[in-house]
């Protein structure tokens, strides 16, 4: 189980997060959903330990996640921002082998063939040599979920994972997130695509400038009604 408790985040002297508490579970797709400047990237960030500067707690089975090497922290959280961050002068085999050298103790050959079998997983064995200015933006997400993935974390985190993708693309997207349920992991989506959202929903908790206000899990509450600013939202 993974754990936000009491999050708050203060930016120049502005409160962007207030007092946010909510767990996420592996095996669940979670869904950030509100307006831009709602708050939901933010707790994003604090979750994947790149804003540091926050007041609560993170907690992966009950150990703090800000007390965690960085070694051990890449095995429970995988973030993929919106941009994909695909290092530019480094082909597909690059980027996902480069933080795979720095974690790990296998040799090299052994590291490449696994990296081939994650690539051709995600329909991108063809493109392992490619640059990725030289990949669409879905082909690129592909490359940046399968260097996430060879780190075996137990979460994956996206920020807003279909802005850039064309219909075809979100479709793809929406079958590896599923697969990754299959597998274990646990899914945690930051978005305002609500076509997207209501593909995929499952678990949604609802951000307004900074504080939780509603959250339905569709599982425990089969046949009831959403929250009203949810449900709005969603429409």
């Amino acid at each position: 189980m993974l754990s936000a408790e009491n999050i708050t985040l203060q930016k120049k002297k502005k409160t962007i997060l207030k007092g946010i508490s909510l767990n996420f579970p592996t095996k669940r797709i979670s869904l950030l959903l509100g307006k831009s400047g709602s708050g939901k990237t933010t707790l994003l960030r604090c979750i994947a330990q790149l804003e540091k500067e926050y007041e609560g707690n993170i907690t992966y089975n009950e150990k703090s996640l800000s007390q965690m090497p960085p070694k051990e922290r890449c095995q429970v959280l995988g973030f993929l921002p919106q941009s994909f961050a695909l290092f530019p002068h480094m082909n597909v085999l690059e980027n996902c082998l480069h933080p795979l050298t720095l974690r790990s103790s296998k040799k090299n050959k052994t590291l490449i063939e696994e990296v081939e079998k994650t690539l051709v997983s995600l329909d991108m064995g063809k493109y392992i040599l490619s640059r990725p200015h030289e990949l669409s933006g879905g082909q690129q997400q592909r490359a940046a979920i399968a260097r996430a993935l060879l780190l075996k974390p137990s979460f994956l985190l996206f920020d807003e994972p279909t802005s850039a993708l064309d219909p075809e693309n979100t479709l793809l997207f929406k079958d590896i997130v599923q697969k990754l349920i299959l597998e274990d992991k646990g899914v945690i989506i930051s978005t305002q695509d609500m076509a997207f959202a209501e593909m995929i929903f499952d678990r949604a908790f609802f951000l307004e400038e900074g504080m939780l206000i509603e959250n339905y899990d569709a599982q425990e509450n089969l046949g009831t009604v959403r929250g009203v600013k949810l449900e709005k939202f969603l429409s």
